[in-house]
Order: C-alpha cells, then sequence, then structure tokens
C-alpha cells in the first residue's frame, strides 16, 4: 500500500517547534493557547463618553419646563455615569484572561474505578511494591479493568526493572535516554509529538539498528532500560496512553543478516513491549521492498486481528529516505534534538506522576 508522503509530511508541521513538541499536552490540539485572546468586551454598552452625550442632549428637550433647577441635577449626575462606564471598560480590559483547562489528565468514573480496584489488590500483595496512583491508572486504561491482567503486569514490571537494574526515577531516566539515543547513531530519528492523532511518534532508520552493539550484554541492557524510560516519555498523561503510540520505521537499505535478529526481537517483545502497559496506535513502514513487505505480512498472519490492522507496508516519502529529512542541520544536531525532546516529556511523566491522586475531582 502507498500512501504517499502523510507520515512524514505530518512531522514537518511538528518540526516547526521542535523543542517544545515534548512539552506540549494533548488539550492543546482541541484547545488552542488562548493566552493572547482579547479581554471580552462589555455586551451592552462600552462606555465611551460620545455614547453618553448624545443621550442626554436628546433628553434635555422631551423634559425641558424652563426651570434650570431640574437640568442641573441632570448634568451633574451624567458625567459620573460616563465615568464609571470607561471605569469598567478599562477593568474588563485588564481582567486576565484565563488558562485554558488541561483536559490530558482526564479519567472517565469507570477508569477511576478500576485504578481503585488494581491498587487494593496489588497493595494487598505483600511481595509486590506499591505504585503510584498515576500507574494504577495506567494500568486501568490498558488493561481495562482486568484486575489479574494488572496484577500480572506489576509482577513482570517489578521483575524487569530488577533484572536491568532500573530504579525508575527522573535522575535514572534522564541518563539512560541520553545512553539509548547515542547506543546507535541515527538509529533514532525524532521523537515529535503528532498533534493529529494525539499521541507521540517515534521515528527510526532499521538500517542503523546494529546487531553487534545489541549482542552484548553491556548493550542489551542499556536498550532495555532505554525502551522502559522511553515508553515513559511517551506516555505521560492519561490522554496520551490511550491514544497510544505510532511507529515510523524507515526500511530502505534494511538488511536482513545486518539489522533483523529474531532472538533480539523475542526478548524485545517478551522482556519490554509484552509487559510494559502502553498501546499501538499506528506502525507506518516506509520504502520496504518486496522481501520485507513478504516478511511484514507474513507477521500479520499470526497477530491478533486489532494489532494486524495498525501495519502499513510500502509506504513511500517522495523526497528520498526519511533520514535525509529528519538528520537536519546534521545528524548529531539531530540526535541532542531528539534528546531533549524525550526528556522533556519524560520530565512532564515524573511530575504529573507526583501530583496525580485517583480520588482528585478531573472526570470526563
Amino acid at each position: 500500500m502507498n500512501i504517499g508522503a502523510e507520515a512524514p509530511i505530518d512531522q514537518v508541521a511538528v518540526r516547526a517547534n521542535e523543542d517544545v513538541e515534548g512539552e506540549n499536552p494533548p488539550n492543546e490540539e482541541v484547545r488552542p493557547r488562548n493566552e493572547d485572546a482579547p479581554a471580552p468586551a462589555p455586551e451592552e454598552e462600552d462606555g465611551s463618553e460620545e455614547n453618553q452625550r448624545p443621550e442626554n442632549e436628546n433628553a434635555a428637550p422631551e423634559e425641558d419646563d424652563g426651570n434650570e433647577e431640574n437640568h442641573q441635577p441632570q448634568n451633574e449626575d451624567a458625567a459620573p455615569a460616563a465615568e464609571d462606564d470607561d471605569a469598567n471598560e478599562e477593568n474588563q480590559q485588564q481582567r486576565p484572561v484565563p488558562p485554558p483547562v488541561d483536559r490530558s489528565m482526564d479519567l472517565t468514573n469507570q477508569e477511576r474505578q478500576w485504578a481503585r480496584t488494581i491498587k487494593a489488590a496489588i497493595e494487598s500483595c505483600p511481595d509486590l511494591d506499591k505504585l503510584s496512583d498515576f500507574e494504577y491508572c495506567q494500568l486501568a486504561i490498558i488493561d481495562q479493568g482486568n484486575v489479574g491482567a494488572a496484577v500480572d503486569r506489576a509482577v513482570s514490571l517489578q521483575g524487569f526493572r530488577q533484572e536491568y537494574d532500573i530504579p525508575n526515577t527522573l535522575e535514572d531516566a534522564l541518563v539512560a535516554l541520553r545512553n539509548h539515543v547515542l547506543l546507535m547513531p541515527q538509529f533514532i530519528l525524532d521523537f515529535p509529538y503528532n498533534h493529529s492523532s494525539g499521541g507521540y511518534t517515534l521515528i527510526e532508520d532499521m538500517r542503523r539498528c546494529d546487531l553487534q552493539i545489541l549482542g552484548t550484554e553491556k548493550g542489551w541492557k542499556m536498550h532495555a532500560a532505554g525502551l522502559y524510560y522511553m515508553l515513559h516519555a511517551m506516555g505521560p498523561d492519561f490522554h496520551s496512553i490511550r491514544t497510544g503510540i505510532t511507529y515510523v520505521f524507515e526500511c530502505d537499505r534494511f538488511s536482513l543478516a545486518s539489522n533483523l535478529d529474531f532472538k533480539i526481537t523475542k526478548n524485545v517483545c517478551t522482556d519490554v513491549f509484552c509487559v510494559y502497559p502502553f498501546t499501538t496506535h499506528k506502525l507506518n513502514f516506509f520504502h520496504t521492498g518486496l522481501f520485507a513487505n513478504m516478511l511484514i505480512s507474513s507477521c500479520r498472519t499470526v497477530l491478533p486481528k486489532s494489532i494486524a490492522s495498525k501495519f502499513h507496508v510500502g509506504c513511500v516519502f517522495p523526497d528520498g529516505r526519511l533520514s535525509q529529512f529528519y538528520n537536519t542541520p546534521d545528524p548529531q544536531t539531530a540526535m541532542e534534538r531528539t534528546i531533549r525532546n524525550m526528556q522533556k516529556s519524560v520530565r512532564r511523566r515524573y511530575a504529573m506522576q507526583a501530583a496525580f491522586q485517583v480520588d482528585c475531582t478531573n472526570h470526563m
């Protein structure tokens, strides 16, 4: 299937705000920022002296009885009224515009109840570490209230963190994400927030996947820790978690012998992707040859329909390889940009995680 340059072109708009993308909450997609919006104007009168005077001047002939005393109080009252209207207009102009409401952390009543039940189940197990309320809600969203599946996932995640020495802290995340990007230079091309889908996009150049590095114990351990924190960064709020991750793979010049190892692929799936609570929005494979199309299509036959339907092969970017677009102005600068965006997003994740309480009042 050829979907043209749809995915990369979406990223052209993203790139224009390259250093902000990791911070943008999803609510900005449907609620544009209004910091610069003008203050509301009065609905019925503008309080201007020009509009008040004709009213007073026209009123005098209708009620004029020739008595000067009758005119004097009316003129004295008119001036303060105009001044009061001017003051009201000035106050309304100076009134601050309220910030947009952040809906990215909203929960349904059902999700909140699921989270409470999952929290009670996990915290009743003496061998399991307590999680944050944010993480209980993440389990509720992904496992849809299946308490048994959520508890099993919590057990597996705890074992994963222990095996790979992952303390699950912001400080460790910042270091691990940098190491992850630099482990295989130019493998991760970009990490933008996709305003059209409401989730994050991970763009990778499969030709840069280095099996020799991943085949070492140190390299694989560094890669696994990076994957864990990268999934954290792509789920900094409940809106992003619900939406899921979009993957974009550049497959031009991809070599089955040099860039793919089924054992490593299995380890990635069983150790990370089958354990971590996340969902996939879409997988786009660009510039796939005949063999790659057949390989990916065969994988789709053994996957659940809900996952297989998200695979899109044969995508084409008319301007060449995706790396030519994303590695600008040069590969080193592009990698540092990706690291910054990942770190910004994971900072937001840990800030949300520290502040959120499942019994707060935000709801959908």
